[in-house]
């Protein structure tokens, strides 16, 4: 009977043990179901910290639970979050004490922090001076108005690096905990790493965000600026060249009376200078835009490139007899037809006639048009030619002159190439030049699609 009775009891005791193990699971399961829920919101560390010591505090029925972040450099754990049972926080209220405020500097030379810290483990106290910076007296005074027993010190880790730690306050010795409960808490010091890691992400992208648009503003501001600086220029610029070619017309019309042989001849030269000055100005603001990112181009269809070579000729007429060479155009047959922005395409074009001709000293330019399935406008000149390895970087450098242009003309902006290429490309179409070596002429190839 008595073998009985005994047996009895032992299978009690381990209903129980296994009773109380299922009970400390489904608590533990249940905080890290809440812990989970925290996860699935974008909170800040701190507002992330206060979740987790709140939901830990209050379903382990704890003294107090806090988060202190370990700042290795300094030496100090600083208070992140703290809960604190009723009768806990009415005590610290009441001593117009707060542990959110108490960083604990030192960390290295206090013995029960540093071993948790070091070894990254837990450790246990009873003695409240090695988690709580204070007096004496307040210690005392804390001790006997709550339950506080026994402070556990969890080491959180981040990858492999500390983090900070988790403090936990318990109204019981740590003697009575049971091997279940131990284990439990254990089991949710990982997910807060991680509750934690990610808070600080969202954190590093809600900054990586702010800096972005902070930026972003910027660049508008400044986008805002280049377009009054732009818009100031083409006043400042424009205006009066237009105005000073508007008034040797009147000159030169009779309008101001009849000028003299010599007087007439001073005007055109002058004429010629303001016009290369206009063109000059309307390349550097288009240039411009075109490094902003702005569309410069605008396409319009059936645009007949053959007046459009005309009229250059015609303009580069005066200039290249000047200087005794020819300029040939073998006009199209044809009307041919693409879709362009008149008044930019030309200006593309005349760049490269009018450099075929700066550079040219005997001999001439000539100016063909090949129609396949694209249409190629070829240009070529006996000019100075240009060194085989820089035709393939020769559209995309501004304000740069080989020190054979230098020497055959003294004038130049240096940006007539690179604006071309941009407005051919604007075009859909491409631009590249063919030459055997200086002193052998060039010749440059504008091709584009066919409407």
């Amino acid at each position: 009977m008595f073998n009985f009775f005994n047996g009895s009891k032992k299978i009690t005791e381990k209903l129980y043990e296994q009773n109380l193990e299922l009970a400390i699971k489904n608590k533990t399961l249940f905080l890290l179901g809440k812990l989970y829920e925290t996860s699935t919101l974008t909170l800040t560390p701190e507002e992330m910290a206060q979740a987790i010591v709140g939901i830990i505090q209050k379903d382990l029925n704890l003294e107090s639970a806090g988060i202190l972040r370990f700042e290795k450099k300094n030496d100090t754990l600083t208070p992140l979050a703290f809960s604190y049972s009723n009768r806990y926080a009415q005590t610290l209220h009441t001593m117009g004490l707060s542990l959110n405020e108490r960083t604990i500097s030192h960390v290295s030379q206090n013995k029960f922090l540093f071993t948790a810290l070091n070894n990254k483990t837990e450790n246990i106290t009873q003695d409240l001076s090695n988690v709580f910076v204070t007096t004496k007296e307040n210690l005392e005074t804390i001790k006997n108005n709550t339950h506080l027993r026994t402070t556990l010190v969890y080491p959180i880790t981040i990858g492999k690096e500390v983090w900070g730690v988790l403090l936990l306050g318990f109204n019981r010795n740590y003697d009575k905990f049971s091997t279940f409960e131990k284990e439990s808490m254990k089991a949710f010091i990982n997910p807060i790493g991680l509750l934690l890691y990610k808070a600080y992400l969202y954190k590093s992208v809600q900054k990586a965000y702010a800096v972005e648009k902070k930026a972003k503003e910027e660049l508008e501001r400044l986008d805002t600026f280049k377009d009054q600086f732009l818009m100031t220029t083409q006043h400042n610029l424009r205006t009066p060249l237009t105005s000073m070619m508007g008034y040797t017309d009147l000159i030169l019309s009779g309008n101001f009376g009849k000028q003299n042989k010599k007087t007439t001849e001073v005007v055109k030269k002058f004429q010629v200078l303001v016009d290369g000055m206009i063109k000059m100005v309307n390349d550097f603001l288009d240039m411009a835009q075109f490094q902003l990112g702005r569309d410069v181009v605008s396409l319009k269809p059936n645009i007949d490139i053959g007046p459009i070579l005309n009229e250059i000729v015609q303009e580069l007429a005066f200039k290249a007899e000047s200087k005794g060479v020819y300029v040939k155009l073998q006009k199209p047959k044809e009307v041919l037809s693409i879709n362009a922005d008149r008044q930019k395409l030309k200006a593309a074009i005349f760049n490269i006639i009018d450099n075929a001709v700066k550079y040219t000293t005997e001999g001439g330019v000539s100016i063909t048009v090949k129609r396949d399935n694209n249409l190629t406008i070829v240009i070529a000149d006996t000019g100075i030619g240009i060194a085989k390895e820089k035709t393939q970087t020769i559209f995309d450098q501004m304000f740069v002159r080989s020190e054979e242009a230098k020497k055959v003309s003294s004038l130049g902006s240096g940006v007539g190439l690179y604006l071309s290429n941009q407005i051919i490309k604007s075009h859909h179409g491409r631009i590249w030049v063919e030459s055997e070596g200086q002193g052998k002429g060039s010749t440059f190839y504008i091709e584009l699609p066919r409407q």
